[in-house]
């Protein structure tokens, strides 16, 4: 056996000891391996043969710098042979994280030989170009010899508690959000549309939402029937405008404006303890923000509009738990959720589901069956989450971007 550090110049470039390394894996790579950037990948391209043998996989873990851009790129030249290990719920080290897989090892097996590297590098340019302070042990010696044995049983291990990627099935990306939404008593008689409207809260937490261009979806209900914290009724009715300006008035903290009382609104709405009121114009002398949009037709009530894509996603399922010790004066390193009598909870991600998560606050009164049939989520389980803060500032008024 000869074993080898790499290296006594941490800034020396690890690549082509890597890549001798891997051109030896005439029979198997195996790869464990925390982060991968495109740099990794284009460490492993140029061993695309060798990684599709038989016996040969790669994990990464699920856990940024790796990004779903990146594992599209290896799988492209690797496909059947990329896994990806989802890391684990609990313990969480208080100020770090939860629990993930952060080996960095690379095996090559050729006829009888066999090499091995671990140390501290990920599959990253910045690690294999001698940008990072790096050091790892190489070791080189025969198949039969008990130090490749164990380093393969951890390789395997790896694979078996990661999941195989799968293109088809990313997580869905997050979209810009471009409807205001607005839930509001009505307090008066309407008008024929169109009409103009003024919101007009007394805080700046919805300047972000007021700031056009944006379609204005307006929900009225009868008096008295919103509540914070409680779920919404059938809509009396629902109408789609644009939002057109957004004015800072002289009551602005931070962007002093004009005044704020205009006469040209039909309409106002302003917030009284959470809960927005469609009212006739009245004196207003103190809201520093004040959003114009005009209404011009009439919806149906039973619309829903959502902040987040209804899409499925892919989410990692705890498998079984269990426990072990833990020194006590460490205890106080990890999370509350961490620890369970005394020791340390392990909670790991063994498999995936398909589950579209909506909730209560903005599909309203609208049951999950009838949502399954408006949306394309066939074959995945919905859940409507009925948790509603009482505190919620943006409970009634929201920028959205999917419709159902």
């Amino acid at each position: 056996m000869n074993v080898r550090f790499i290296a006594p110049d941490p800034r020396r470039r690890a690549k082509p000891i890597l890549d001798s390394l891997l051109a030896s894996g005439t029979e198997q790579i195996a790869i464990a391996c925390a982060f991968l950037s495109p740099g990794g990948v284009e460490l492993l391209k140029r061993h695309a043969d060798l990684l599709r043998l038989p016996e040969s996989f790669v994990v990464i873990a699920w856990e940024p710098p790796t990004t779903l851009a990146t594992l599209n790129a290896l799988y492209a030249l690797i496909p059947g042979k990329l896994y990806v290990h989802l890391g684990s719920l609990t313990p969480v080290e208080r100020g770090v994280g939860p629990g993930l897989m952060h080996s960095k090892i690379f095996f090559a097996k050729g006829g009888t030989q066999c090499r091995l590297w671990t140390g501290s590098h990920n599959l990253t340019a910045s690690a294999t170009q001698g940008v990072n302070r790096e050091a790892a042990i190489l070791i080189e010696g025969s198949i039969d010899e008990e130090v490749f044995a164990d380093a393969l049983k951890h390789l395997y291990q790896c694979r078996t508690e990661a999941m195989l990627f799968d293109p088809l099935q990313p997580p869905p990306s997050l979209t810009s959000e471009q409807t205001l939404v607005i839930h509001a008593e009505c307090d008066t008689g309407l008008k024929i549309s169109p009409w103009y409207v003024h919101l007009r809260p007394d805080t700046t937490d919805y300047d972000n939402a007021m700031r056009p261009p944006a379609a204005v979806w307006l929900y009225l209900y009868e008096p008295g029937s919103l509540r914070m914290g409680q779920r919404r009724p059938p809509a009396t009715a629902v109408y789609s405008g644009t939002l057109t300006a957004l004015n800072f008035t002289e009551h602005h903290p931070r962007h002093v404006g004009i005044p704020a009382d205009w006469r040209e609104a039909d309409y106002v709405i302003e917030i009284e303890r959470g809960v927005p009121h469609l009212r006739e114009p009245k004196p207003q002398t103190t809201t520093p923000s004040q959003g114009i949009f005009r209404v011009d037709v009439r919806k149906e009530p039973e619309i829903v509009w959502l902040t987040e894509s209804p899409a499925p996603k892919l989410e990692r399922q705890v498998g079984e738990r269990t426990l072990s010790d833990i020194d006590p004066e460490f205890r106080r390193f990890f999370t509350r959720k961490s620890l369970e009598g005394g020791r340390l909870l392990h909670q790991e991600y063994r498999s995936v589901r398909s589950v579209t998560h909506l909730p209560r606050k903005e599909v309203g009164f609208v049951n999950a069956p009838e949502l399954q049939n408006r949306l394309p989520i066939k074959g995945t389980e919905l859940i409507i989450h009925e948790d509603l803060d009482q505190d919620d500032k943006f409970a009634f008024i929201y920028r959205a971007k999917y419709r159902a």
